[in-house]
């Protein structure tokens, strides 16, 4: 009984240790990470990430711009570990803002997005 309680807790120990167990267990894994809405933006989701995308590429390297699923733009950033989707919402006259995975963006970031809805 006590060998299985060492062996346990050495394996245990082992996993908590390697390099990938911490994202793989806690919520900096995108699969665990529920979205969280930044805010609602007037106008077409397709027509502000395409903004974002455009002004905030010209400050920062490593950006990438998809569309995972239809009414959805995602834009991340590989190096800050973001990524913000704009998902179409009644009917292409709003946009839906989420912070989908990753680091929290910067104000630089959020401000760039909500100046293109301005």
């Amino acid at each position: 009984m006590n060998a299985r309680f060492i062996l346990l807790l050495t394996c245990l120990v082992m996993l908590a240790s390697s390099p990938g167990s911490a994202q793989l267990f806690f919520f900096q894994n995108p699969f665990f990470q529920n979205p969280v809405t930044l805010d609602n933006l007037d106008g077409n989701y397709r027509t502000l990430a395409a903004c974002a995308y455009q002004h905030l590429a010209r400050r920062k390297a490593g950006l990438s711009r998809t569309e995972p699923q239809p009414g959805v733009v995602r834009i991340a950033s590989a190096g800050e570990r973001w990524e913000l989707s704009f998902v179409n919402d009644e009917g292409g006259r709003q946009t839906r803002l989420e912070w989908t995975a990753g680091d929290y963006p910067s104000e630089f970031v959020l401000g760039t997005v909500r100046a293109c809805a301005a």
